[in-house]
């Protein structure tokens, strides 16, 4: 349904059909409402004029000219309500306005009709229906009305006079009703509490407000009595209701005495009197509401009630409270002041609402609508419809305010009158009868009526006469049903559709839709699955306010339909043109005043068949505010084209890319008129313009004209020669498969500067295409290749990304049947590939994740061979873990067929090359022999050498072992954080960590190592390391996964040297002595002292 919807929204973009948009004429009138409706009559059509109350008929010769379709204006006559009219035969035309009377103090609202046929005129009336009728009513809606299209605070604001307009006479002013008064009695003593009062207060709040949604002439007045006496509202103080409503709320307590019989002799004297607003011809009522026994009263309740200004006055008393239900004097007293039947007690000012509906009830009742309101504002002939049955012609007048406004419709039908509506107490306001229509059938007469507020999406009725049943709306507030049409679509005199509007439907403002209904097998309307709506731009077109069959104007023997968009571009307007056709309407074209370069308001808000011009032309009219426009067609053609061909194959001998093979034949070009003939008594013609496109979508031509493959002429269409003929010449083949095409398209010739004479039908296809094929030369009858991917391999079953350079497909492919045409090999890959190099064939076709290679083109002859070498490169990344090419190898022999397909599938995992190495520093650990223990800070560095270029998730385990005897080591700091101690996995004199890295990073461990002795050789502290991944995803070949080191811890041994020492100490004493000796044997010391002493001497 989408895509249905979808498309009927696109079409509204499409240019213009059919009809002019220039209009032919324009009908104006002063009334503002003139154009409002539109009915088709036998020689134009019936606009009606609301306000001015008159009906006009204008034709394209005479203008408008004014129907004297009523004889008397009776008083109380308002706008015209609605106008139909019948022409299949005999025209009939009936005209309602409605009524406005007022009979003892009850509004009545009813239609006043006039059927006018060639027998004279007939008046209809609500009354002489509703005497004549027979009774089909169903509805049980005895209820008062309670809220609905008048707010009721306005019903207290008296009417104004009708605007005159400068053109009306005033009506004689109606007899003034007297109506109803009201007064209560409240009492205002003492006894009473302060919430009791305001009780009190909102009883007769609600008690008003309530009577004065169904009685438009009942005014109330108040009195309160304590201590003293004082009026609270008068009649006088009725003109206003919403303030005569807050006075009630605003009246003040008087406490002490119970003064009853005075407040009750207060009423007679001051409020129904002239001075204060009485009428002496009204309905006067009094309601005294008390909690007790009169107390300081100087007056009795005899003397009052027996007073000559009581004589006519209904009363009623209410008793509140135990002060009166356990006091019989006070029971006797309350009892006293009522009229018989018309005293009520309750037993708290909280239950006064339990007699409310009985009170109402009684105070309505003496209005004369003691079951709400029937037909008394029924409002019949909101709505009419004409139509024959059985020979005799029925009409149908809707009664929108029937039963509470629940609606209905009176169905006419010679002397005998149904009303017809729904049946259930709870569908008030419903507004049934605000349209109608009927359907015709084979056996039978639909009678269908939109009710717009059912159930608040509104409802379209349908009634056979036995039974009814309703199409439902889909959204609140739409008002689904307000406009229907039925359509006889295919011209068989019987219905086939139903359009229902809903202009108040909205998404993003009151856009509006029709809904199309379709006849089923049992005669019954079922949705169709299909939406009419505008263009989605306009949000406030309130598309489908108006909706009519505008007749074939298309001549394609369907009818067509126009539907009234008037908000549309800021309440300019437009309408919408469907044209019918076999499964149901399409759209045609949309008309705007702005297409005529006028500036109209509301264009689209009626629709109808138009006046007919002397050349029998169809039109449409379309109402704007105070005008009407008429917009001639344009006569539709429709052609279907011939091309004919003398030579109808190529022969297998003219299958040569050779001069020799050159041939040439003859082509005959015919436009055959199906629709809209041309006259020959008239000598009509008509141009057409044409190409014609010889072997068309071939790159090289095989068929020309002279020296040119597109032909361009223009053919005279009369009505006795519609073909044409050309010679063409045939050139060789290179493509000795493909059929050679020629195309034909067409238009008519026309002036842009004057209106076209003739229009082709926008639904019938202006092109045509003939094929002229070769002869096959083929064993099977349907020319069946046989090539197959048998012979076909790829190079890896796994690439490992990073290490792997290519990956490649190697095809050889041999036709061992019939000729194949355009075979193509079709090869879709994953996007961690990329065409690196494509050898043996062309492939034209490369697109995002494919290529399309052409095998052999464009035939790939019997036991020929080729070879396809494909060579991909590989991408980055990718998250898969397996991928595939696939390969479709398709011919078009006859159409497009599969000869095979293939799936290469292959793993792919990602290179990993790293290795992983530990270092410590210091190397080693000491300590002297025979020394104290002491701690020694140790590093231990793990690093990582190569790239994790793909983001493997590395996992390293290290474990630190104590190979030690009286050696303990205390972690301090390890890096990254990401390595934590498995505390499960802590052993003694060891511990082991797991870091998970997403990054290649140096992991260091900071420790101190406290020796207390060291007593083998052989100790140390070991640390292992390894790392692991995901071998299912990645590659590491020839890496080192694991690394151990050891850190010797070793012991210092002091040596004794005392002895050494002191001999050594000796020894060099001695030697330094004989050393001395030497010198001084040698004279060593006496030469320097001669030179000294010869020195002394100089």
């Amino acid at each position: 349904m989408y895509r249905k919807l979808l498309f009927m929204m696109v079409l509204c973009n499409a240019t213009g059909f059919n009809v002019q948009i220039s209009p032919l004429k324009h009908f104006t009138n002063e009334d503002p409402l003139f154009g409002q409706t539109i009915i088709q009559s036998k020689d134009g059509i019936f606009v009606p004029s609301p306000i001015y109350g008159g009906l006009f008929e204008c034709t394209l010769d005479n203008e408008c000219s004014k129907v004297n379709i009523s004889d008397e204006n009776p008083k109380g006559m308002r706008q015209v309500a609605s106008v139909a009219s019948l022409t299949s035969q005999d025209q009939h035309v009936v005209m309602c306005n409605q009524v406005r009377t007022k009979i003892r103090g009850t509004e009545y609202l009813n239609g006043n009709c006039t059927l006018m046929s060639p027998s004279g005129k007939v008046k209809l009336s609500p009354a002489e229906l509703d005497n004549n009728m027979d009774n089909n009513n169903n509805n049980n809606n005895n209820n008062k009305y309670r809220g609905g299209r008048i707010d009721q605070v306005k019903w207290r604001k008296r009417r104004e006079a009708q605007p005159n307009l400068g053109a009306l006479e005033e009506e004689e002013e109606e007899e003034e009703d007297p109506g109803t008064e009201i007064a209560f009695v409240l009492d205002g003593s003492g006894s009473i509490q302060y919430d009791d009062f305001e009780k009190a207060k909102d009883f007769i709040h609600t008690t008003m407000s309530n009577v004065w949604k169904t009685c438009f002439d009942c005014n109330f007045a108040i009195v309160q009595y304590g201590s003293s006496i004082r009026t609270e509202l008068s009649l006088l103080d009725n003109e206003d209701g919403a303030r005569s409503l807050q006075k009630v709320k605003q009246i003040k307590q008087i406490y002490n005495l119970t003064k009853t019989a005075s407040a009750i002799n207060h009423v007679l004297t001051d409020i129904f009197i002239p001075e204060n607003g009485s009428k002496n011809n009204s309905e006067k009522i009094i309601i005294v509401l008390s909690d007790g026994k009169i107390l300081g009263d100087p007056m009795t309740l005899d003397e009052v009630l027996n007073k000559t200004q009581m004589k006519g006055v209904t009363r009623y008393s209410i008793g509140v409270g135990d002060g009166i239900l356990k006091n019989k004097d006070a029971i006797k007293e309350m009892t006293q002041i009522a009229d018989p039947g018309k005293y009520y007690s309750v037993s708290s000012y909280g239950a006064l609402n339990d007699i409310l509906s009985s009170l109402e009830r009684g105070i309505i009742g003496t209005e004369g609508t003691q079951h709400g309101f029937k037909l008394q504002l029924a409002e019949a002939g909101f709505s009419s419809h004409l139509l024959y049955n059985e020979q005799k012609v029925e009409a149908l007048f809707g009664a929108v305010g029937a039963y509470d406004w629940s609606g209905g419709v009176f169905l006419k039908s010679g002397n005998t009158v149904k009303f017809l509506n729904d049946s259930h107490n709870e569908t008030k306001f419903g507004y049934l009868g605000y349209s109608v229509t009927s359907a015709h059938l084979p056996s039978k007469t639909l009678y269908i009526s939109g009710a717009p507020r059912y159930n608040l999406t509104g409802a379209v009725f349908i009634f056979d006469g036995l039974e009814k049943y309703v199409l439902h709306g889909d959204q609140v507030g739409s008002y689904f049903g307000s406009v229907l049409c039925a359509l006889d679509i295919n011209k068989d005199e019987h219905t086939d559709h139903l359009l229902v509007g809903a202009p108040h439907f909205h998404l993003n403002g009151e856009e509006g839709k029709v809904l199309v209904y379709k006849l089923n097998q049992e005669d019954r309307f079922e949705r169709a699955p299909v939406e009419l709506r505008g263009d989605a731009g306009q949000t406030f077109a309130r598309f489908g306010a108006a909706i009519g069959s505008i007749g074939d104007i298309d001549n394609n023997k369907f009818n067509d339909v126009a539907v009234g968009a008037p908000l549309e571009t800021g309440s300019a307007g437009s309408v919408y043109i469907y044209s019918g056709f076999e499964e149901g309407l399409r759209f045609s074209q949309k008309i705007s005043p702005s297409d005529f370069g006028m500036k109209l308001v509301y264009f689209g808000q009626s629709v109808s068949v138009g006046p007919a011009p002397a050349s029998d032309i169809p039109c449409i009219a379309v109402g704007s505010l105070g005008r009407v426009s008429v917009f001639e067609t344009i006569p539709v053609l429709i052609i279907e084209p011939t091309i004919k061909i003398d030579t109808e194959v190529i022969a297998l001998t003219h299958q040569m890319n050779k001069i020799s093979s050159e041939l040439s034949m003859k082509i005959t070009v015919c436009f055959n008129i199906k629709k809209g003939k041309l006259k020959a008594e008239k000598s009509e013609t008509q141009a057409v313009d044409y190409e014609i496109d010889l072997d068309s979508g071939a790159s090289k031509k095989r068929l020309t004209c002279g020296a040119d493959s597109l032909i361009k002429d223009t053919f005279t269409l009369t009505p006795d020669e519609e073909c044409t003929n050309k010679k063409l010449t045939y050139l060789g083949c290179f493509d000795c498969f493909s059929p050679i095409k020629i195309k034909l398209s067409f238009s008519l010739a026309s002036n842009k500067n004057e209106a076209p004479i003739r229009i082709l039908d926008a639904f019938t296809p202006t092109e045509v295409v003939k094929e002229i094929p070769f002869e096959k030369d083929c064993q099977a009858a349907d020319c069946k290749p046989s090539i197959t991917l048998s012979d076909s391999k790829i190079s890896e079953t796994t690439i490992t990304m990073g290490e792997t350079q290519n990956l490649n497909i190697n095809f050889n492919f041999t036709n061992t049947g019939d000729p194949s045409y355009k075979t193509t090999l079709t090869l879709t890959y994953p996007s961690i590939l990329s065409e690196r190099k494509i050898e043996g064939a062309a492939c034209p076709v490369k697109n995002d994740n494919q290529i399309q290679c052409h095998l052999q083109h464009p035939v790939f002859t019997r036991s020929a061979q080729t070879n396809l070498f494909i060579s991909w490169q590989l991408n980055d990344k990718s998250d898969l873990k397996k991928s595939e090419i696939i390969a479709n190898l398709t011919s078009q022999n006859n159409g497009i067929q599969l000869l095979d397909s293939r799936i290469y599938t292959f793993n792919v995992m990602y290179f990993l090359p790293i290795l992983i190495r530990g270092s410590a520093e210091p190397n080693i650990l000491r300590i002297e022999e025979g020394g104290k223990g002491k701690t020694q800070p140790i590093k231990f560095k793990i690093q990582f050498q190569g790239e994790n270029k793909y983001g493997a998730t590395i996992d390293v385990i290290i474990t630190i072992k104590m190979d030690t005897s009286k050696t303990d080591l205390h972690i301090t700091k390890i890096q990254p954080e990401v390595c934590v101690l498995e505390a499960n996995k802590v052993k003694e004199a060891s511990y082991i960590y797991k870091c998970t890295l997403k990054e290649l990073q140096i992991i260091t461990i900071e420790a101190n190592v406290f020796i207390h002795d060291v007593q083998d050789t052989s100790e140390k502290i070991i640390v292992e390391g390894q790392y692991s991944y995901d071998e299912t995803l990645y590659s590491a070949k020839d890496t080192i996964k694991s690394f151990t080191l050891e850190v010797p811890v070793t012991k210092m041994q002091v040596m004794t040297s005392k002895g050494p020492i002191i001999g050594g100490s000796i020894g060099g004493f001695l030697f330094l002595l004989i050393f001395i000796i030497i010198l001084i044997k040698c004279g060593f010391f006496r030469r320097r002292h001669k030179v000294d002493q010869t020195q002394n001497q100089d």
